[in-house]
């Protein structure tokens, strides 16, 4: 009969197997639910279809997309570089390998820029290492006024970037610059620089699949040296901030006190700390001293 549901065997079995490989892969507790996300990915059919047991039986075709997903999430492949595309705070990305997967950690350094930034700001930001453009373009999404250029020396992030701020409608208030940290930005310029630079030690351990597949320019540090990026952003960041402007840090775990002290001996003051959601001391406001 119509809308009657269809006998899941088959399927639940397709599933199972996944949600077996990809558990041995990562030992991860969610495995049968990814083994469904990429289900979704690889047919077409919806969430509520699985749950009500309605997804059609599988086809041939259906299948093979399956399997190759699995094998590549089982390898560590983010699921964001598999689906193309990732939440970040109320918005959706593009994502591909050629910049970093946005974070929810990373949440917390736009809620505490967009409580400083007044709704009717015409503020300048500035956002350095922009990958996605996640954070820029979100805010610029939340500040109408707002206008703002990323940063990136990487030509396949800004390309990812360039697609978010178009499908955002945000070309006529973001620039994306292929520059060095602030090369090419104006002396006096900014009101808000953002950054969330590399702060992983290469001898650090990442997640699964993180170091294997994520660009490592965005990830790593030089050996030996995990504050070596705010060092450079920091030395060239008073030239370009205006007087009352604002300098904003994402930081790794336990390194918050470290990078405050680099900011101290470059002239600067620290604002305000912010926790993440995982109570780890993430985002770091600092203001010229």
């Amino acid at each position: 009969m119509p809308g009657t549901p269809r006998e899941p065997s088959t399927l639940a079995r397709l599933l199972d197997a996944a949600a077996c490989q990809l558990q041995q892969a990562a030992a991860d507790a969610s495995a049968r639910r990814l083994a469904e996300r990429l289900w979704c990915l690889a047919s077409g059919v919806s969430r509520e279809q699985l749950l009500l047991g309605t997804a059609p039986a599988p086809d041939s075709a259906q299948s093979a997309r399956f399997r190759d997903l699995v094998e590549r999430a089982a390898r560590g492949e983010p699921i964001a570089y598999l689906e193309g595309s990732a939440g970040f705070f109320d918005l959706e990305f593009e994502v591909g390998p050629g910049a970093l997967v946005p974070r929810d950690d990373s949440e917390c350094l736009v809620e505490l820029a967009l409580e400083r930034i007044p709704p009717d700001s015409a503020a300048e930001l500035v956002d350095l290492g922009t990958g996605s453009g996640c954070l820029l373009l979100t805010l610029l999404h939340h500040r109408r006024l707002a206008r703002g250029t990323g940063i990136d020396r990487s030509a396949a992030a800004l390309e990812v970037a360039r697609r978010n701020r178009d499908r955002l409608g945000l070309q006529g208030r973001c620039r994306l610059l292929r520059a060095d940290w602030l090369g090419g930005v104006a002396a006096r310029s900014a009101d808000w620089i953002v950054a969330n630079p590399p702060y992983v030690e290469p001898s650090e351990p990442t997640g699964f699949g993180v170091a294997e597949f994520e660009p490592g320019a965005a990830l790593f540090t030089p050996p030996g040296d995990p504050l070596f990026a705010y060092r450079e952003i920091l030395a060239r960041a008073s030239g370009v901030l205006r007087n009352s402007g604002r300098l904003l840090f994402e930081v790794g775990a336990g390194r918050a006190a470290e990078v405050a002290q680099a900011a101290s001996a470059a002239g600067f003051a620290l604002d305000e700390l912010r926790r993440d959601l995982g109570g780890v001391e993430r985002a770091l406001l600092l203001r010229p001293a």
